[in-house]
């Protein structure tokens, strides 16, 4: 489901009084909100989070077609923390488990590395909130520790978990896609392919080509690595079982900055035996060449698509 983050508005306030109005929400929330929640705590809170400084509060309402429903924000910490940002947000009943969260979590910390100092975002949900925590992980958020008896809420004393993102200091990091960043990926794709491979090919490769991309089955079945420039995705490597490379493309604008490699050195974290075979098309075997590929067999040609199998195979070196 399409949604969007924005800032918030006081005529957000019913809806956001609406959310809140939840002992389910209220369970996962830390203490303070009042119950019921009326529109005037939700103008309070609105007019509040609009006044804060907005070098220290990134407050954002989640809205579906521009009605609120769902808050998320981080808020910096001070001190020696002052490069680290908490993180809190929740979302209406009716849409939970749709993957709103996730993305919108995502969204906001990718904007929040992207233009502000901030090195460090964590959350500390409640350790039997597993949707919350399942959002995070989603997110890329990695689990730090279970803090043992931490909380007492509703009269019960808790585990916490701390969960983080940082940023990255090496310049574009690579991490398994989500599945609701595959069309992004097959978009980038697509449109890599247009520019450097469909050339090569007759109008059967071409529509070939697009018709594995549209194959919904075929793409379940496929491991996305993404490679990224702050939030924006500049190259995709995806892999089909057992260990067969399926799609490997970087955006025009990146070539000849490693992240080819820094994509297949990724990858190949994630498999025990380092074998990987390819179906090279014409303009990439030279890029496999470099990656430490070689040929198995001469050129192919199957649905107007040409290609060499290639296969790669780290050689133990110790005599």
């Amino acid at each position: 489901m399409e949604f969007s983050l924005r800032k918030w508005r006081l005529s957000d306030a019913k809806e956001l009084a609406a959310a809140l109005n939840n002992r389910h929400i209220l369970n996962n929330l830390r203490d303070g909100l009042p119950f019921p929640y009326t529109e005037r705590d939700a103008r309070d809170y609105i007019i509040a989070t609009l006044s804060a400084n907005e070098n220290d509060t990134f407050a954002y309402a989640i809205t579906i077609d521009d009605r609120a429903v769902g808050s998320i924000g981080a808020f910096r910490q001070g001190n020696i923390h002052r490069q680290t940002a908490e993180l809190g947000y929740y979302l209406a009943e009716e849409y939970w488990g749709q993957g709103i969260m996730s993305a919108a979590i995502r969204r906001l910390c990718d904007t929040i590395f992207q233009t502000t100092d901030i090195l460090r975002i964590y959350a500390e949900p409640f350790s039997y909130n597993v949707g919350s925590r399942r959002a995070l992980e989603k997110a890329g958020f990695a689990l730090e520790g279970l803090m043992k008896n931490n909380a007492v809420k509703n009269g019960k004393v808790v585990d916490m978990a701390l969960y983080s993102l940082t940023r990255s200091l090496e310049p574009y990091p690579v991490r398994r896609l989500a599945p609701e960043e595959i069309p992004a990926a097959l978009e980038l794709c697509w449109r890599v392919f247009l520019e450097f491979e469909a050339p090569e090919y007759p109008a059967e490769g071409v529509a070939a080509f697009r018709a594995s991309l549209d194959d919904e089955e075929r793409t379940r079945k496929l491991a996305f690595y993404g490679a990224f420039d702050g939030g924006r995705l500049v190259g995709v490597l995806c892999m089909r079982p057992p260990q067969h490379i399926g799609g490997f493309f970087v955006d025009a604008a990146y070539h000849r900055r490693g992240i080819g490699r820094r994509l297949f050195e990724a990858m190949r974290q994630d498999y025990e035996t380092q074998v990987f075979t390819v179906n090279a098309s014409p303009y990439a075997v030279e890029v496999y060449r470099r990656l430490g590929f070689t040929p198995t067999d001469t050129e192919q040609l199957t649905d107007g698509l040409r290609y060499t199998p290639m296969r790669f195979e780290e050689r133990n070196t110790e005599e």
